[in-house]
This record gives structure tokens, C-alpha cells and sequence, in this order.
């Protein structure tokens, strides 16, 4: 068990530091709490995340960040044509983890994403892409991790998102083809939340996906079919995913139901799950939940079920641009097994100063039942466009 956890561990911290920690997802804390309801009236994308369109660029630069200023393309230096849309997403990290192990705590500063974001549009269709480059800690002629997710062609450069869509309105019906992630929970930003991780969203474990749905203030519904990833060598998972929301209390709160099933090598895999958000609003707290039944069927053996989920709030100061997110963990690997189980607890602290930039501070603490914990903190300073 000893020697497991330390594996564990390890990939943990690789996870943190190698590769994209925040790149595929947006800042569901903006949900109910910034008047907003739906994730792509800030986002382009259908379900959220990925380059933000024009209200949430005023967003960002009018009530969003401590001090106002532009909030438009290169603070408003260049004008792009009306069907071109760009961004970019760059940050640098400093990590630090402290397994209990000789030598630590272990520290590492480096650039952790370098991403670009493309988008163009004639009238109800559109292309957008995200392409860039994956960082490492190591030197930079050493091999790319074998745990991590390899492109086929061992190259540091690699595009998480590429698909077209239809869309003639904002709210309404739409369907998209290409590699993305299927609009599924919470959608937290963090890739390590065992809701991502351990359900198919892992950093570079999108999926090339045929989807439609339907967008509206009070509800919303997406249904997903899904197949591997051909060009990266990254998930090889098949099957269908469905999410619904339904928003209520004078859209301040939100309900969703949730399902995947998935065919692998070896095994196949069911989840289904619930999704909760509540906006208090006298003292602008956000309540956010997730819980996932997870029914693994592996080729030949008996099937296991498992849990997967978490609870947890942010909190919006008065001091604006500022969110306190904290969060507790669960995934328990066989529910008929005790001792078979993982738990965590995150705090972070995010700081957006002015238009365009993020300083974040996070601290998690996990382990497996039975063995020593460890802890990581991540310190990133973010500039996005």
C-alpha cells in the first residue's frame, strides 16, 4: 500500500507541474455570483471555457478585476476583423510538494502554458482552435513523462481544442464537431479534483466528439457522442455523455443531472451524477456540489461500483476581483471495500489586479486511506487575452 501511495504521489505532483493545470476550463465561481446564468454568455463555447467573447471581455475589464481598465483584445492596442477572434493564455508557475519523503518539500519554477486561441465566424458557423506548447520541469531535451498523455508524434506542441460549430444565436440550438470536452459537472478549472481526473477529463483527455444541445437562461441540455482521440494518442474511451441544468430561485441556483457511458480497452464504464450550485447572496457566498455513481465493468471480472465527488463554496470579498474557493474530496475506489479510497482538501486564492491577469495561490492536501498524506502548493501568475 506504502509503495502505491508514493507512486501516487509522485504523479500527482507531474500532474501539477507538467503540462496545463488550468487551460480547458473556465471559473464556474463567476456562475449566479456575477448576475451572469449561463457559462457561454461569457464563452464562446457552447458548455464554457476557452476564449471568452466580447461581454465577457467587458466583464472582465469592468467588474471583474480590482482595478478597471480595457478589457478588449491587447487592452484595446489592435482591432481584428469582426470574423477573427484571438486570445492567448500564458502562465508561470512555482510548485512546491512535500511528500514526508528525504529532501523535501521539493520546489520547481517554471512556465507551465503557452497557448494560443483562434476563433473564426461566418454567420452561424465558426472554427476555433486552442494550440501551444507543453511545458516540463525537466531540461528541454528530456522525454515527455510516460505517464502523460503522448502525442503520437513526441512533439511539445499540441492543440486540446480544434471543432466547428453551429450556432445561430446565443440561446438556442447548436451542435458542434471536433476535440473538446463534453459539457459534463462542474467544470472546475483544476484538473487534479478527483471529478475530473477520475471520469474521463483529465489534462489532454478530450475526446473527438459529434454534440448538440439547446441554451437557455432557465435550462440548457447537451448530449455528447464521443470517440478517441486518433491524432494525440490521448484517451481511447468511446461512448455518450448527456448533461442537463435547470436553473430555479430566481436563477440563483442551479440542479443538474448528468451521465457517460464509456467503452475502453478492457473495460467499460458507466457514471451517473447530480450537480448543485446556490448563490447566497447577502454575503456572496457561492455553493457548488458534485456526486458521481461510477459502475466499472472490467472485461471477465466482477463489476465494482465507486464514488466520486465533492462539495465545496467560494467566497467573493468586498474587495472586488478577489474569489476564496475551498473544496473537501472524495473517491472511494470500491464502495463495497473500506480502505479503498482517496480523500482531499483544496484551498485557493485567486486575484485578478487588472484586466487580463490572475495571481493564484492553491494549497491541496490528499491522500489514500491508510497512508500519509502529502501536500502541494502551486503559485501561478496568469496573463490571458
Amino acid at each position: 500500500m506504502r509503495s502505491n501511495f508514493h507512486r501516487l504521489a509522485v504523479l500527482g505532483l507531474f500532474a501539477a507541474i507538467v503540462g496545463h493545470a488550468q487551460s480547458a476550463q473556465a471559473y464556474p465561481q463567476w456562475q449566479f455570483s456575477t448576475g451572469t446564468t449561463r457559462c457561454n454568455q461569457c464563452h464562446y463555447a457552447p458548455g464554457g471555457g476557452g476564449l471568452i467573447n466580447d461581454y465577457g471581455r467587458d466583464a472582465d475589464g469592468d467588474d471583474l478585476s480590482t482595478w478597471q481598465g480595457d478589457g478588449s483584445f491587447l487592452h484595446g492596442a489592435a482591432t481584428l476583423p469582426s470574423f477573427v477572434k484571438l486570445g492567448a493564455d500564458l502562465r508561470l508557475a512555482l510548485a512546491a510538494q512535500d511528500n514526508g519523503g528525504p529532501e523535501q518539500p521539493a520546489f520547481a519554477v517554471f512556465p507551465m502554458q503557452l497557448d494560443g486561441h483562434i476563433r473564426l465566424a461566418f454567420e452561424a458557423f465558426s472554427f476555433q482552435a486552442i494550440g501551444g506548447v507543453r511545458g516540463q520541469v525537466r531540461r528541454t531535451d528530456a522525454p515527455i513523462p510516460s505517464e502523460n498523455i503522448q502525442p503520437e508524434n513526441s512533439s511539445r506542441i499540441v492543440s486540446r481544442e480544434h471543432w466547428v460549430s453551429w450556432q445561430p444565436e446565443a440561446r438556442g440550438y447548436y451542435a458542434r464537431a471536433g476535440r473538446f470536452f463534453a459539457p459534463f459537472g462542474l467544470r472546475l478549472a483544476e484538473h487534479l479534483v478527483y471529478v475530473r481526473r477520475d471520469l474521463g477529463f483529465n489534462t489532454l483527455q478530450e475526446t473527438y466528439n459529434v454534440s448538440a444541445g439547446y441554451l437557455e437562461n432557465q435550462w440548457e441540455a447537451h448530449v455528447t457522442v464521443f470517440g478517441p482521440d486518433f491524432l494525440q494518442a490521448g484517451t481511447r474511451e468511446a461512448g455518450v455523455a448527456a448533461y442537463g441544468e435547470y436553473r430555479l430561485l430566481d436563477e440563483t441556483a442551479a440542479v443538474g443531472l448528468q451521465t457517460k457511458y464509456a467503452l475502453d480497452a478492457g473495460f467499460d464504464r458507466f457514471i451517473g451524477g447530480a450537480v448543485g450550485k446556490l448563490h447566497i447572496e447577502p454575503v456572496n457566498v457561492l455553493l457548488m456540489g458534485e456526486a458521481n455513481y461510477v459502475r466499472l465493468i472490467p472485461d471477465g471480472v466482477t463489476a465494482v461500483g465507486q464514488f466520486v465527488g465533492l462539495v465545496g463554496a467560494s467566497w467573493f470579498p468586498p474587495v472586488r476581483g478577489i474569489i476564496l474557493t475551498g473544496w473537501v474530496e472524495r473517491l472511494q475506489g470500491d464502495i463495497a471495500t473500506a480502505d479503498t479510497g482517496s480523500s482531499a482538501a483544496t484551498a485557493s486564492l485567486s486575484w485578478f489586479p487588472y484586466p487580463h491577469t490572475e495571481i493564484q495561490a492553491v494549497d491541496r492536501v490528499q491522500g489514500v486511506d491508510g497512508a500519509v498524506t502529502f501536500n502541494t502548493f502551486l503559485l501561478q501568475l496568469h496573463y490571458f487575452m
